[in-house]
């Protein structure tokens, strides 16, 4: 159940189907069994991980936010082209006129503007292409469109993804004032703590969702431990008491049979060959409550967890301080809009660099240019995994970028949890965090010293970023991160900053 003013988090490992159960929800997908009720007249607004499809641009993919309206205003500024041309359609003129005045079409125009506005993307040209914006960009107008509809349930899947601090915080404002349900799929650990009142975890492991009613992601995870450590005492009391029995059982079926075997008993063997009868029948009487017992439901199966994500990153033993990627004079520019102009930098062996900005700043675009200018000694996350979908397999993909036997390949995709039933799946199948993870397979266990990974937590849930977290920690190559993700940043420590704004690159 779902309604106004609920504000659920849900989330859980990749490929557990978070994305399913928000499609479901959204009417994009049906059921096998069960079914999906709404209230009469309600709104779903449903904001997917990424653009479905780039093509298109700006102003046609918001303006079908609108829903019938948009359809009814283009009708209407058609009429008035021909109306203006002298064809009579006055009448069909006044009908469609009277249906977008019922629909609020004059209050449309300032709402998209207002969303854009606070959205950050008022600058966007309406005539320039989807896939010319970039990744937070493109998040910024997948969120606009949804809200341009006024729904009454929010549906969000990874909404922070590529948002930036400005956006986050915007979002979490308007979710607080948003009258509305909303239901949110997320690993952003700060947005969870400041927007959901409960947790619902699909964990992989049980058949039921499991809630957490009560905060957010602090919250959600002292509960979970409370309840692993309940769990396991439980199972230990249990497992003491079953022992306690079965070894009671043990010893009655030994009296019995040394009942039976004894001899010279005289006139009291007929009477203790019935007292082995009866300790024998309730030794088996034990034993079948025993395994009743063991086989109800009742009865705590043994704490099961997911298998941890291991990362073994490659040392780098070369001198520290050495430089190694130089910009010097950069400047990238799409048609009138320059992203950057002018830049120097250095990166030295062992740096570890936060880079900051804006989104459309040219952060990806930066550190794009940084592992082009550091070639084969830099390996690269990159923001989505755009390009890196199709019909080859995880082993094939795996293998083509690492060059290792396929004994060796195997074990390394089973430790970073892609088992034998998935090494021959394509990676157009894979989830995003699925593919996030394949990607950081290939990177971890490549040549590369030098680490440039742009949101690395995108996608990821919270049992690899825990990982990933301790492994950069570890980590003593040089390590360049582009992150709006704060418990992120902290975690893995920086030493330098730099912040993208206006063409310009400054260091704090």
């Amino acid at each position: 159940m779902l309604g106004d003013g609920d504000r659920i988090g849900v989330v859980g490992p990749n490929g557990a189907g978070k994305t399913t159960l928000l499609r479901l929800l959204a009417g994009e997908l049906k059921p096998l069994a069960g079914a999906v009720t709404r209230g009469p007249g309600t709104w779903v607004g449903y904001v997917p991980q990424q653009m479905p499809d780039p093509e298109g641009t700006v102003g046609a993919f918001l303006t079908a936010g609108l829903g019938e309206l948009a359809e009814v205003t283009a009708a209407l500024r058609g009429l008035e082209a021909r109306l203006a041309a002298g064809e009579d359609v006055l009448e069909e003129f006044g009908a469609v006129q009277e249906r977008w005045t019922a629909l609020e079409g004059w209050a449309a125009e300032s709402r998209l503007v207002e969303i854009r506005q606070r959205l950050d993307i008022a600058e966007l040209p309406d005539g320039l292409t989807l896939a010319e914006v970039s990744g937070g960009e493109q998040a910024r107008l997948l969120l606009a469109r949804a809200l341009l509809a006024e729904p009454d349930l929010l549906l969000l899947d990874e909404p922070t993804n590529h948002l930036d601090a400005e956006g986050a915080a915007w979002l979490q404002g308007w979710l607080r004032d948003f009258p509305g349900g909303v239901l949110v799929v997320s690993h952003d650990r700060a947005f969870l703590d400041a927007t959901v009142t409960r947790v619902v975890e699909l964990d992989g492991i049980h058949d039921e969702p499991q809630d957490y009613p009560g905060g957010g992601y602090t919250a959600y995870r002292a509960e979970k431990q409370r309840r692993w450590e309940k769990l396991l005492l439980d199972f230990e009391a249990q497992e003491k008491d079953r022992r306690r029995w079965e070894a009671d059982i043990e010893r009655t079926k030994e009296f019995s049979r040394g009942v039976e075997l004894a001899k010279g008993m005289g006139a009291a063997a007929p009477h203790l060959k019935r007292v082995s009868r009866l300790v024998a029948r309730k030794a088996k009487v034990r034993e079948r409550r025993l395994r009743r017992q063991m086989e109800s439901t009742r009865w705590i199966a043994r704490p099961a967890s997911r298998p941890p994500l291991t990362l073994s990153f490659p040392v780098d033993v070369a001198e520290a301080g050495e430089v190694v990627v130089k910009l010097r004079g950069l400047r990238v520019a799409f048609g009138d809009r320059v992203l950057l102009d002018g830049v120097d930098l250095d990166v030295r062996r062992g740096d570890r660099i936060l880079v900051t900005g804006r989104n459309g700043a040219g952060k990806t675009t930066l550190v794009r240019a940084l592992a082009e200018a550091g070639g084969d000694e830099v390996g690269v996350l990159p923001q989505t995994g755009d390009g890196l979908r199709s019909d080859a397999t995880v082993m094939e993909f795996f293998r083509q970028r690492v060059p290792v036997y396929v004994d060796d390949a195997e074990r390394l995709l089973l430790g970073h949890q892609f088992g034998p039933d998935q090494w021959e799946a394509r990676t157009r199948s894979l989830s995003a965090g699925e593919l996030r993870r394949l990607v950081l397979a290939v990177l971890v266990n490549g040549p590369a010293r030098v680490l440039v990974l742009d949101e690395p937590t995108n996608f990821l849930d919270f049992d690899a970023l825990d990982v990933v977290e301790e492994a950069l920690r570890r980590f003593r190559g040089t390590v360049v991160t582009v992150t709006h993700d704060r418990y992120f940043a902290e975690a893995v420590g920086y030493g330098r900053r730099w912040h993208v704004a206006a063409g310009a690159v400054s260091e704090s």
